[in-house]
């Protein structure tokens, strides 16, 4: 997926090792665990997604929660790393 952006020095592609650096960069900081613990509020990851009689909206619930979980799964082995879990 490439966004348009009035910038255009991100015009380039960046590489999986780029965008796990960048990913780790910005949510190491202060203001990127606040917003890690924003999105996991706001994503259902500390309550169910089950909605019942609506799997339409349980689905656009759970599509919340996965996009919260990507971002997780780009910072878990810099987190496994530093644990020593690696």
């Amino acid at each position: 997926m490439k966004l348009l952006f009035k910038d255009s020095s991100i015009a380039e592609p960046v590489t999986k090792e780029d965008l796990y650096k960048i990913y780790t960069r910005v949510f190491a900081t202060r203001d990127g665990k606040i917003i890690l613990q924003d999105l996991a509020t706001i994503s259902g990851m500390h309550r169910t997604n089950f909605v019942q009689g609506s799997s339409d909206y349980t689905t656009f619930l759970e599509g919340h929660r996965a996009l919260f979980l990507y971002i997780c799964s780009q910072l878990e082995e810099k987190v496994s790393n530093i644990e020593g879990k690696a």
